[in-house]
């Protein structure tokens, strides 16, 4: 939604309302858009503030590298860009030296 809200404001729309807002955030398909670098960082962001929040990920030395392990993983296929918690099963080999 933010990013749909600065777009307004970049292109000066100040007829858009919170309805339109939610209308186009509603029809925005994020994987057939080219996301800016900024837009990447709220993808990176917020895995990794969802991967913390998740007590499991407590076990692992380095977390902010397993969370990139799993990030690098996540951003290269063709699934949504959030962080599961069943990522740490699926992905265990390539971590499990971490814990």
């Amino acid at each position: 939604m933010a990013i749909i809200k600065r777009k307004a404001e970049t292109d000066h729309d100040t007829e858009m309302t919170v309805g339109d807002l939610i209308l186009e955030m509603q029809n925005w398909d994020q994987s057939k858009t080219n996301l800016s670098i900024e837009e990447r960082t709220y993808q990176w962001n917020n895995f990794v503030r969802a991967f913390f929040k998740d007590q499991a990920t407590a076990q692992y030395r380095y977390r902010l590298k397993v969370a990139s392990i799993l990030w690098k993983k996540v951003r290269i296929s063709k699934k949504s860009k959030i962080y599961h918690h069943d990522l740490l099963k699926k992905y265990d080999r390539e971590i499990k030296e971490y814990k």
